[in-house]
């Protein structure tokens, strides 16, 4: 879009409080048909819930469910791993320190070991103003592992369009310098790595702005780009809701 025209439209915006913005991309018109079509969509389909759920998560997936919008979409979904991460972080570093202190060759009166067991606690946290914080990158990771099994997302995406799996293999998240991700021949350990940086590098691209910044994300201009990442963490936030059910007795 050029120069002239942005001035046209950030004057008509600024005058009238009317955004004039370019219409939806055709793959954002159709993912609400792909979706209809791999689900339930008639009302006399759909049985009685059989499960409970998180009430915060739940929020967050309608919204990113009832939005045209793909950065909404997309951070809503993200909300929803987000939900979990200081839970599934303390209890892998609560894990690890056990394994530690547990394990037949560690003394408490050796200072090697207490030294070992410090540098574990401070490998795993960092303090930023006063305040004791975790990697987000890593927390992403461990929920991840937790709540998502691969071979259900492949069988998600391969249902909803069979082509987007050999289209995170062959590209990049550009806006967001974010790596390709092989889900369906690479160990589970390397796709759950290749995973959680994509998903995180295209958040850190939505959420940052900076001038400057080599990896950004341009509203409207990148929303193709976008909406094709937005299957791929759709399934994973829903994955992720239905581990953290409880069936209705």
């Amino acid at each position: 879009m050029s120069s002239l025209a942005n001035a046209l439209l950030f004057q008509m915006a600024f005058n009238t409080d009317i955004a004039l913005v370019p219409q939806k991309e055709l793959d954002a018109i159709s993912r609400s048909s792909r979706i209809s079509r791999m689900r339930r969509n008639r009302p006399s389909e759909i049985d009685p819930p059989r499960r409970t759920y998180n009430e915060d998560l739940i929020h967050h997936y309608l919204m990113a469910v009832s939005t045209d919008n793909p950065f909404v979409e997309y951070l809503s979904h993200y909300h929803v791993l987000e939900h979990f991460y200081e839970a599934v972080f303390q209890d892998d570093l609560i894990t690890s320190i056990q394994q530690q202190i547990t394990d037949p060759a560690f003394s408490y009166r050796r200072k090697k070991d207490i030294k070992g067991l410090i540098k574990t606690i401070h490998k795993s946290l960092k303090i930023q103003n006063d305040t004791i914080t975790f990697s987000e990158e890593q927390a992403l990771l461990l929920t991840l592992r937790s709540f998502v099994e691969v071979t259900d997302l492949l069988d998600d995406l391969d249902n909803y369009d069979p082509s987007l799996v050999d289209y995170y293999r062959d590209n990049k998240v550009a806006f967001a310098n974010a790596p390709e991700i092989d889900l369906r021949y690479s160990e589970n350990a390397a796709i759950y790595k290749s995973l959680s940086k994509r998903i995180y590098a295209t958040r850190n691209a939505l959420v940052h702005s900076k001038d400057g910044e080599k990896a950004k994300y341009t509203p409207f201009v990148d929303n193709h780009l976008l909406a094709k990442e937005l299957p791929l963490l759709r399934f994973v936030a829903e994955r992720t809701i239905l581990r953290n059910s409880s069936m209705i007795e």
